[in-house]
């Protein structure tokens, strides 16, 4: 999870990845929103992501698999932070 750089969400808005549950199942998240943040330091650069879902199955924060077709999948920690219209928000921050 600390290889994930800014540049490899840059270009990503839009981006449908299936990320995993533990019972082999898997739930779309859209990445609806990309955020570079104060330089932290951070190799990789310091950035938040968001990512919009279905309102369910309800994904507690944790890390997940995330896979974008015809990539390795990436783990990314997110925490629930809204339920809106479109389904439940999830966010990422790397800093």
């Amino acid at each position: 999870m600390t290889g994930l750089t800014h540049d490899q969400f840059a270009d990503k808005l839009g981006t449908t990845y299936q990320v995993a549950l533990g019972d082999g199942g898997a739930v779309p998240l859209t990445l609806r929103a990309f955020e570079p943040l104060n330089d932290s330091g951070r190799p990789g650069g310091s950035f938040r992501l968001e990512f919009v879902g279905p309102s369910a199955p309800y994904l507690p924060q944790a890390i997940y698999a995330f896979a974008e077709a015809g990539a390795e999948p990436v783990d990314i920690f997110i925490v629930p932070i809204a339920s809106e219209a479109d389904g439940l928000i999830y966010e990422a921050v790397f800093y």
